[in-house]
């Protein structure tokens, strides 16, 4: 007889497999700048905590030394105040995104505030505005 026709064949069309590759598509091109954004803010979320924890070491560290207000303090003078063996600890007095903490890398005076690198705020400007840094800004 006849060879069975295309209807007992399973399986399906290319036209259903490109409607379904053209769906993946548009959910990734919704979902991949969400998950980007989400990645940059919990980056500025770490830079952020660690210029707290900086701050707060340089004010330990003038504490216990009894420094003024207008007396240097260095990376190195706070290294000890920071968790031993922390990537804070061990960056040389720079950020996640390898910016420093300390403008110039110089010193800074004990009663001077801290500020985010122009360029840590430039890399996560999607999302982290200016208010987001808060004191730090």
């Amino acid at each position: 007889m006849f060879p069975s026709s295309r209807r007992d064949q399973e399986g399906f069309t290319l036209v259903e497999i490109m409607i379904v590759v053209a769906i993946i598509g548009l959910l990734a091109a919704i979902a991949v700048p969400s998950f980007i954004r989400a990645r940059q803010r919990s980056q500025a979320s770490i830079i952020l905590n660690e210029f707290r924890m900086v701050d707060s070491a340089k004010e330990q560290y003038a504490l216990e030394n009894n420094k003024r207000q207008t007396d240097p303090v260095t990376w190195s003078d706070a290294t000890p105040y920071l968790k031993a063996g922390s990537r804070l600890a061990g960056s040389n007095g720079t950020d996640l995104l390898g910016n420093g903490f300390i403008p110039g890398g110089g010193p800074i005076t004990v009663g001077s505030q801290l500020s985010v690198s122009v360029n840590t705020k430039a890399a996560l400007s999607a999302a982290a505005d200016n208010t987001f840094w808060g004191p730090y800004s």
